[in-house]
């Protein structure tokens, strides 16, 4: 009975070993990897919630998912450099 109470649940997949030497090197932070992929599977869910087929198309794309954040990223750092930072 008390496996039932210990019992959380898990998302398991595979990943490259390259992606586990960035994730072990970038996320390294204890709680740091389930708050950031907790949050990126909810939008996700979300999305494809709202439109299957569209959300999954453009991710399947691999050009949308990241796009608009290194881009924000980008120009916040050049904005950074221009006024002195």
């Amino acid at each position: 009975m008390s496996d039932l109470v210990d019992y959380r649940p898990r998302f398991t997949f595979e990943i490259t070993e390259e992606q586990m030497i960035r994730a072990n090197k970038l996320l390294a932070q204890y709680g740091q990897r389930k708050a950031i992929f907790s949050k990126i599977l909810d939008d996700v869910l979300d999305a494809i919630e709202v439109n299957t087929g569209i959300t999954i198309g453009l991710l399947m794309s691999e050009k949308i998912v990241m796009t608009g954040i290194m881009t924000t990223l980008s120009n916040g750092t050049k904005k950074i450099k221009k006024n002195g930072g």
